[in-house]
């Protein structure tokens, strides 16, 4: 009948379509639509870093709070979906950037003395506090996570993950015989950061690597000196 098409004559119809529309797709260079995002994802890989920058860059003239993705993607000239295929939340992105400022990927230190081991761990958190701007923005994230459940969680974990690396160094002063067996070893992971962070981010008071050695001589030496199996703690 006139006005129908047999299956043939459809599928030719089709075929001529779909090659139309993948030609329109193609770029001014005739480049189509999936060479380019084969052709695209080295620069997306690359903007990786100037996002990180730009969010710490952000962090610092407005704060937690007044983050916005928007802003971060302005600043750093990529599109918001570019920061959304890598990171779920202005949650993850944020402790992502401050990882990236100062990155924990050294090896663990294990120069056969506990002391030792303990001022090179700190020594990498001492040099981050110097910054006012990075004492100002973990303030500023410190204050959210008390009423932002989902940056608290976040943060805690961030936390626990860089404080591995301590866990481990202490560990083994103890397998050594430096520190008592029952040693808490989260106990004196925050007998060592807890003045640290209350001198930078409430006294505003400098913090150096003579305040360092000093903590870690007295937390060492008090633990020290408990009795073997004496009830500190879980190791």
């Amino acid at each position: 009948m006139r006005g129908r098409r047999s299956k043939a004559s459809w599928s030719r119809h089709h075929d001529v379509v779909s090659i139309r529309a993948g030609n329109d797709r193609a770029d001014a260079t005739g480049t189509s639509t999936e060479e380019g995002r084969r052709i695209g994802r080295p620069r997306d890989e690359g903007a990786r870093s100037a996002i990180l920058a730009a969010t710490m860059e952000v962090l610092g003239e407005v704060g937690f709070g007044r983050l916005t993705i928007d802003s971060v993607a302005a600043r750093a000239g990529v599109g918001k979906a570019t920061i959304y295929r890598r990171w779920e939340s202005k949650e993850r992105l944020t402790l992502d950037a401050i990882a990236e400022a100062k990155p924990d990927d050294s090896p663990v230190p294990d120069t056969g003395s506990l002391r030792a081991d303990l001022l090179e761990v700190y020594g990498g958190m001492v040099e981050q506090m110097g910054d006012p701007a990075n004492s100002a923005v973990m303030a500023g994230l410190m204050a959210e996570a008390t009423v932002n459940r989902e940056l608290a969680e976040a943060l805690a974990d961030f936390v626990s993950d860089r404080r591995e690396r301590t866990r481990a160094v202490v560990r083994r002063g103890i397998e050594r015989g430096e520190l008592p067996v029952g040693t808490d070893v989260d106990l004196l992971i925050d007998l060592l950061s807890g003045p640290l962070l209350s001198r930078a981010l409430f006294r505003m008071a400098p913090v150096d690597q003579a305040l360092l050695t000093t903590l870690v001589d007295v937390v060492i030496g008090g633990l020290g000196n408990l009795p073997s199996g004496g009830g500190v703690g879980p190791t």
